[in-house]
């Protein structure tokens, strides 16, 4: 490196960057694109540019950058990624949970300020004073003196400085020696910059612990965390049972045959039978991709490097089917391959393209959970309850902290099947015989009703009219009437009820209903899956960790950061991708024309030489497990209910 370094002084390259685009390179590692571009791509962050900063200097931004090779991940109205050849920007506010302030996001990474004087503090955590809108021109920052008291006011947002806060502007002013408001700008920019690089590399250093590069693996804390937890369900694979099989010699009838390949093929052939019979000794009779038990009817003679022929030393002995699958593939990725088909009913999978129409039904049935849906208004005292009982408590829950526990639980694992309804079907969920969705009609029967009066069984997503007061009633019916021309449209609200039609309900929480009184008046259709806890030791690492922090201080961190984890993991399971746009950017007035006129358009922005186009995908690729949320959202509903 200190080579490098000399090379940069004397002129011979711009940067690091430049000394690495020089290098040529032999054979090519197949991840040697990533590794380049992860090389060249410096990140910049910003807390919430992506929201705000960004959209300011937008236009600025991009003919500075320009638009020619530019990638960008839009979440309206927010950037989350705008990626270039040589930089990636990004927001850390795409890694923490919602709403969290920069103050609370250095506290959690860095502590926070401990100084008892908050005034005299210089630890450099604190937060720092500016006079925003007294800088009414560039030439005020020359300015030799303490701005006044009242400079620190805010018009804009109705607030005046403490006299804490004041002293606090003449203490700094006085400490660091500073001889005009710039010094103090530098002052306060510092204390935003400094603390922020920090936090940054301190929850970089979390990350690693999973073997994760934060800014290279995900764009948002959600695709960090999915990828977490699908390592700890992968780390926890099955392998197969590697029982001796029974002694036997390998066919010698087969030697010809493997001559004539490699004859054929123009390859050396040099493989012995005594060398067959001892692989066979040493794999215990075994198949060595996928250790099923051989026969002399199953072996066959593999090639280790299909470069070569049967050659003594290039030979391991496997089944005939695996032989044939494995073609070119390396023996670790088949192998691999091999432990994941072992484990398919442990896994939760993709639905594929043979099941496409399952996906549909998943995605029309898929409800979040409730939120404050069964009274709007209750007042300790006053509201009246149970049949004309006064209210004496009021209690909030929060049903978020029930979704680690609900992945912990039986998830729809393997390949998704249906399979059409049958006689007996009830029966055989209510036995644990088959296990998934069954799509049925739902009722609660009239004398279960006060059962379930605090909480409806039921939850759906229906097409609310609001432009009829029988369906929202007579007080939101007004309100909606005086809002004029801000009226609310009909749209869909979840909501609770007593019954439901044509809806996909998982047989755990269908249990529960058949048990507390629920009547199916009609079924429909079972989509069928393997029933396994896939995610439970995600669900015990996230627990003891946090479990940790709680009893040792100086884990607090790293609790923190991986009660985020589990709280996020499975969100992108439930993504709407159909919501998913292509954002391409054109300077060229055929092709702007030719993108509008296209089917797929969706949006433009103007931007100083070129213009952001944002159009629907033409084809979408829906690889999430959506059967994944749906199955958590229904065993939360299921633990509410209990």
């Amino acid at each position: 490196m200190s080579d490098v370094e000399s090379w940069i002084e004397e002129g011979k390259y711009a940067s690091f960057f430049d000394f690495h685009r020089s290098l040529g390179f032999g054979k090519q590692r197949s991840d040697y694109g990533k590794l380049k571009q992860q090389l060249d791509q410096v990140p910049v962050f910003g807390f919430n540019s992506g929201r705000y900063d960004i959209n300011l200097i937008k236009k600025d931004l991009f003919a500075v950058i320009s638009t020619d090779n530019i990638k960008s991940v839009i979440k309206n109205p927010s950037y989350m990624c705008i990626a270039t050849s040589d930089m990636k920007m990004l927001a850390i506010s795409n890694y923490v949970p919602a709403g969290t302030s920069y103050d609370k996001y250095l506290t959690t990474y860095l502590g926070g300020c401990k100084c008892d004087d908050k005034i005299r503090c210089v630890c450099g955590l604190g937060k720092g004073l500016f006079p925003y809108e007294y800088i009414t021109a560039f030439n005020v920052l020359n300015q030799p003196t303490i701005p006044p008291k009242s400079a620190f006011d805010s018009k804009l947002r109705g607030t005046s400085i403490t006299g804490d806060d004041y002293e606090r502007v003449k203490f700094v002013w006085g400490y660091y020696d500073m001889k005009s408001i710039k010094d103090l700008l530098i002052w306060y920019n510092n204390l935003d910059v400094v603390p922020f690089i920090k936090a940054i590399k301190a929850q970089r250093e979390l990350f690693k612990r999973f073997d994760l590069d934060m800014f290279a693996d995900g764009v948002s804390l959600p695709g960090l965390s999915e990828k977490v937890m699908c390592q700890t369900c992968f780390n926890n694979l099955q392998y197969p049972n590697k029982k001796p099989a029974n002694a036997f010699q390998f066919p010698a009838k087969r030697m010809g045959g493997y001559k004539i390949q490699d004859a054929k093929a123009k390859r050396k052939f040099g493989m012995t039978l005594e060398h067959l019979n001892t692989l066979l000794q040493k794999q215990k009779y075994l198949c060595g991709l996928c250790y099923c038990q051989l026969t002399a009817d199953t072996a066959s003679a593999d090639r280790i490097n299909n470069n070569l022929g049967h050659i003594d030393g290039n030979i391991l002995i496997s089944c005939v089917k695996c032989n044939t699958a494995r073609k070119d593939m390396s023996l670790g990725g088949f192998r691999y391959k091999k432990l994941l088909e072992f484990n398919s009913d442990r896994l939760v999978y993709s639905i594929d393209r043979e099941e496409k129409d399952i996906y549909a039904k998943m995605k029309a049935n898929i409800t979040g959970g409730p939120s404050i849906i069964f009274n709007r208004y209750a007042k300790r005292n006053e509201t009246k309850i149970r049949g004309g009982k006064v209210c004496k408590k009021i209690i909030g829950y929060d049903a978020n902290a029930l979704y680690l526990w609900a992945l912990g639980n039986e998830m729809p694992c393997g390949r998704l099947t249906t399979v059409e309804a049958y006689d007996g079907i009830i029966d055989d969920i209510k036995a644990d015989k088959v296990f998934g969705f069954l799509e049925c009609d739902i009722r609660t029967l009239e004398h279960h009703k006060q059962y379930f009066g605090e909480m409806t069984p039921i939850f759906k997503n229906v097409l609310i009219d609001c432009t009829n007061e029988s369906v929202i009633g007579k007080h939101m019916f007004d309100y909606n009437e005086a809002r004029k021309q801000s009226r609310a449209n009909p749209a869909r609200k979840l909501i609770g009820s007593y019954f439901g039609e044509k809806i996909l309900i998982y047989t755990p929480l269908l249990k529960w209903y058949l048990s507390h009184g629920m009547e199916i008046t009609k079924t429909y259709c079972f989509i069928k899956a393997s029933s396994h806890k896939a995610f439970a030791p995600f669900m015990e690492a996230v627990s003891n960790t946090r479990r940790e922090g709680d009893a040792d201080k100086s884990k607090t961190m790293i609790a923190e950061m991986i009660k985020l984890v589990g709280n996020s993991a499975f969100g992108r399971s439930g993504m709407d991708m159909s919501k998913h746009k292509e954002v391409k950017y054109e300077s060229n007035d055929k092709a702007i024309k030719s993108k509008i006129e296209h089917f797929t358009f969706h949006g433009l922005e103007e931007l100083n030489d070129a213009c952001e186009i944002t159009m629907k995908k033409h084809r979408l690729n829906n690889k999430n497990p959506i059967h994944l949320s749906i199955a958590i959202y229904q065993l939360a509903k299921l633990r509410g209910g209990h």
